[in-house]
């Protein structure tokens, strides 16, 4: 890249927060660009920074800075941003573009100073890469040349980081899609299962208590008959939103399949976990099917707990409380029942 586009100072912020390299951080990918550039053009002073409205951000540098920002006034980088594609002050001192500013002044005794822009895909300079010496030179043109190349290899890397953010952003989306059930927005049977092993391999080895809730919404599948599967599936959409609005950030909710769902609860007793039970009955009771608002809709509760229980396994704690539904179930529906007994060992 040659240089910055035209300069468009909204269009060039545009592109700037675009690439996500504002966040305060020391970036890793430009730490060999600033070193190199240091020893290549013999100066004790290299950084790369990113300039936003009223602020620089120092993304690397040379030496260890004790900050990461700068007020864009108190720094050469206009200079890079609005220029050509190199600039080179020889004596800060005597040129009238710096001699009164700030940073000439401060008494770092910065004599030199070179800078070539660093540009978004676009061709906006976004930010700089910046060279100070304490004594009054010329690059040569070699180290003119080796600027201009560290330039466009920082400006390589900022396209770099944008696609790899794309991409990470792709595969969580990838990810979060094979492990969510659509319906629901809640995670799929094969990761909850995953996720109940995981937390019963845990409880096992530290002692801590470990709940499963099991529930069925009651008579879905009359309710897709009489009323046709859209108003089931408003019903279980429903359910999802409600669990998502009503367990701590440590618990999972999922959809085991059809209308049957499961609450992990780490750290959780088997009173505990009833009585979380007990309070979702009452919240899926109190509202209607969104398509139907003279349906009620009720759900039947199965509790167990792995420390309590002595269960570790996760088909056996699963099928603890899939008994405990049941039960729920026999006795009437609409109401939560506990496990009371250790079913045989089947995982």
């Amino acid at each position: 890249m040659s240089g910055a586009a035209h300069y468009d100072e909204e269009q060039r912020l545009k592109a700037l927060y675009q690439s996500g390299l504002l966040d305060n951080q020391k970036h890793e990918d430009f730490d060999f660009i600033v070193q190199a550039a240091a020893r290549l053009c013999d100066v004790p002073q290299a950084f790369v920074a990113f300039v936003d409205r009223g602020l620089v951000w120092i993304s690397a540098s040379v030496d260890y800075l004790p900050f990461r920002q700068l007020p864009r006034s108190g720094t050469f980088a206009d200079l890079a941003l609005t220029g050509d594609a190199f600039i080179n002050i020889p004596d800060l001192h005597t040129d009238p573009r710096t001699a009164s500013h700030p940073l000439t002044q401060s008494g770092f005794g910065f004599c030199m100073y070179a800078a070539t822009p660093i540009c978004a895909p676009n061709g906006h300079a976004i930010g700089v890469l910046s060279l100070l010496d304490n004594r009054p030179r010329l690059l040569d043109a070699e180290q003119r040349e080796w600027l201009l190349q560290l330039g466009r290899q920082a400006s390589a890397l900022v396209e770099w980081r944008r696609v790899r953010k794309e991409l990470e952003g792709a595969l969580l989306e990838q990810e979060r899609a094979t492990r969510m059930d659509h319906l629901t927005g809640l995670p799929n049977r094969p990761w909850l299962l995953a996720r109940i092993e995981e937390e019963c391999n845990r409880a096992h080895r530290f002692g801590h208590p470990f709940s499963l809730i099991l529930f069925d919404l009651d008579k879905l599948g009359e309710m897709n008959e009489q009323m046709g599967r859209d108003c089931g599936d408003a019903a279980l959409g429903r359910v999802g939103r409600l669990l998502r609005q009503s367990l701590r950030n440590t618990d999972t909710a999922g959809r085991l399949s059809g209308d049957r769902f499961c609450i992990v609860l780490p750290n959780t007793s088997a009173d505990g976990a009833a009585t979380l039970a007990e309070m979702l009955r009452g919240r899926i009771e109190s509202k209607p099917n969104p398509l139907e608002p003279a349906l009620a809709m009720t759900a039947s509760f199965g509790v167990a707990c792995a420390a309590e229980h002595g269960i570790y396994g996760a088909h056996s704690l699963l099928a603890a409380a899939g008994a405990a539904l049941d039960q729920a179930r026999i006795d009437g529906r609409n109401r939560v029942a506990v496990a009371l007994s250790t079913p045989p060992d089947l995982g």
